[in-house]
């Protein structure tokens, strides 16, 4: 029998806390026990491992006499505590939860859990003393701080926005590809070897959906489609990724100067990645690059959260006619030689997605924006018209060799 089933076996005996396990018990204890050390993240893990050894002796020695552990079982302690430990106090235990996706804690410290899309409230209460100790950490002075860590994006409130609240969301780390996705039944093989020529072709896609956790997750799911010997540049100020391999590097500019942000678009500009995936809401970040992404002529994949496909075309018009003071014919006509497609993500309450409308952009000779829908999802199925260039032309496969055209595969 393992430590951890021996442990939840074996109840905590004293009236403070009745019917709890062990495991859970210290963990909680540990927990309070780390936020009352404000020196507690100045020590080196050795030193931190060395202190919990000596509580949980301590606890051993006078709450649970009845329990006998090796020092092999207190080291596993000790390890599985340091491991989930991220200085959060009380809420750590359930941060290291695979099953939760976000904790809130309310302006009266009560603590609720996010576990499949649903807020629930727990019996954990945060008390100020304990806010104060978490945020001290992460250096928040104002109102709103919003910082990222690991795999997590936590974001503190204080007066006079509201009275300590925080919020902690993970961030879901995607691995999938598109063929992957074809397999969870999301997109078809169809759809999938025309997205793959234009990642192919350095094609460049907007993405848009109301649903911000789609849109990146969607965006990794192409991040991880391209190319090995290809390099990936991720701009980002309020949709965090993550660097899954060594081929993606992520720039997130949120808390960086107007000067500071520049130099990271110049520089990445510089680099000449094979493609730039930008994630910004900041209105002047997002236009300086936009009105400047002529440069990085290929490979731009752009996230715009909006409703629909016609409001994605009304925001980017609004932030070229505002930048450089032209008439909306105008900022249609750089939308059109800028943009070769916008895919459109909708989101099914099971947590899936579809491609509810691809539209390839182009233009006519009088500088009118035309939008071709080439694939549509459509009560269950998608359904397809693809120009008749792509549908005679030979796939590109990521090893380099050609395989039969789309049309031919069609007919297999």
């Amino acid at each position: 029998m393992g430590i951890s089933d021996r442990l939840k076996r074996f109840e905590h005996k004293p009236d403070i806390v009745e019917e709890t396990s062990f495991s859970d018990f210290i963990t909680e204890a540990l927990s309070r026990k780390i936020a009352s050390i404000p020196v507690w993240y100045e020590y080196d893990y050795s030193k931190q491992f060395e202190l919990i050894l000596n509580f949980l002796d301590n606890k051993l020695n006078s709450e649970f006499e009845d329990l006998s552990l090796t020092d092999a079982e207190k080291r596993e302690i000790a390890e599985e505590f340091l491991k989930n430990n991220k200085g959060f106090g009380i809420l750590d235990k359930l941060l290291s939860d695979k099953d939760v996706d976000a904790v809130m804690v309310n302006s009266l410290g009560s603590v609720f859990v996010n576990k499949g899309g649903k807020y629930v409230k727990t019996d954990l209460v945060m008390s100020s003393a304990q806010f104060t100790e978490v945020e001290s950490r992460f250096k928040g002075g104002g109102a709103l701080t919003r910082v990222c860590q690991d795999n997590l994006v936590i974001t503190f409130l204080k007066a006079p926005v509201a009275d300590n609240m925080i919020f902690i969301k993970k961030i879901r780390e995607v691995f999938d590809n598109l063929s992957d996705i074809v397999d969870d039944g999301i997109i078809t093989e169809e759809v999938k070897i025309y997205l793959s020529g234009l990642l192919n072709d350095k094609k460049n896609i907007i993405i848009t959906s109301s649903e911000k956790d789609i849109l990146n997750e969607f965006a990794q799911v192409l991040i991880n489609s391209v190319k090995d010997s290809d390099r990936v540049a991720v701009i980002e100020d309020y949709m965090p990724f993550r660097a899954l391999a060594d081929n993606v590097s992520v720039f997130s500019v949120s808390s960086l100067k107007e000067l500071e942000w520049k130099y990271i678009l110049e520089s990445v500009k510089e680099l000449k990645y094979d493609y730039t995936v930008t994630a910004l809401s900041d209105y002047e970040k997002f236009s300086s690059n936009y009105i400047n992404a002529e440069e990085s002529s290929q490979g731009l994949i752009t996230l715009v959260p909006a409703k629909n496909i016609t409001e994605v075309s009304l925001k980017l018009n609004d932030v070229v006619q505002r930048s450089l003071k032209c008439t909306e014919k105008q900022a249609k006509l750089k939308l059109s030689s800028l943009y070769d497609v916008i895919i459109q993500l909708d989101k099914f309450e099971n947590n899936k997605y579809c491609l509810s409308s691809v539209m390839e952009i182009s233009s006519t000779k009088s500088s009118s924006l035309v939008m071709d829908e080439v694939v549509k999802y459509l009560d269950g199925l998608y359904v397809l018209d693809l120009p008749e260039s792509f549908c005679d032309g030979e796939e590109v496969r990521n090893d380099g060799k050609s395989s039969k055209t789309f049309r031919s595969r069609l007919k297999k």
